[in-house]
């Protein structure tokens, strides 16, 4: 038996063996020894196979859970960079609105500062006052185009904001109707 297993066989497997001898009343040299010897084998076999799996379970559940870290940490950052960019998507789509009013108010004075000081010119340079004149330049016509395209810009807008039920569609309402009565009031001067 201790060459079956090579190595020496504690007293506990001798007690058991010279149990089994006593109780079966085996000789020495009898053939049934390499029965039970295999069967002992199996035995030993079997008692260290819990150990093996227990560990070599240990080791695989490590390892994932080391893998799992890792790509639940891959996975934060990734959601972290997904979160910065929408959070800087939507703050630019939030704030679009504004700049389009902004950027709009300033074109519109900065036409009409070029417009009087192209007026001004004319008048110190002709000696002749006419302010009914201011309009009939080509800035007139920009200026009455610029005041409709921003009605029409923001009329979008606060038809967009009623449709997602937005209280704020009433300022942009109202926005996109002092652009349209601008507009038309600045043609009709222009026009006329």
């Amino acid at each position: 038996m201790e060459k079956l297993l090579d190595r020496e066989l504690d007293t506990e497997e001798k007690e058991r063996l010279q149990r089994i001898q006593d109780t079966l009343q085996i000789a020495d040299n009898d053939a049934l020894w390499a029965v039970i010897s295999a069967m002992e084998y199996q035995r030993a076999y079997y008692e260290t196979l819990p150990e093996k799996i227990s560990s070599v379970t240990e080791k695989i559940l490590a390892e994932l859970s080391i893998a799992a870290e890792k790509e639940v940490r891959f996975a934060q950052s990734r959601l972290a960079e997904n979160v910065v960019k929408q959070v800087e998507k939507l703050s630019w789509k939030r704030h679009i609105h504004t700049w389009l009013a902004w950027g709009t108010a300033a074109l519109f004075l900065l036409l009409l500062y070029g417009s009087c000081l192209m007026w001004a010119g004319f008048c110190l340079g002709s000696g002749q006052v006419q302010p009914h004149d201011l309009l009939k330049m080509p800035v007139g016509f920009v200026l009455a185009a610029l005041c409709l395209c921003g009605g029409s810009v923001f009329g979008v807008v606060a038809a967009r904001a009623f449709a997602d039920m937005n209280r704020i569609w009433r300022k942009y309402f109202i926005v996109a109707g002092g652009c349209f009565i601008f507009g038309g009031a600045i043609s009709v001067l222009t026009l006329a």
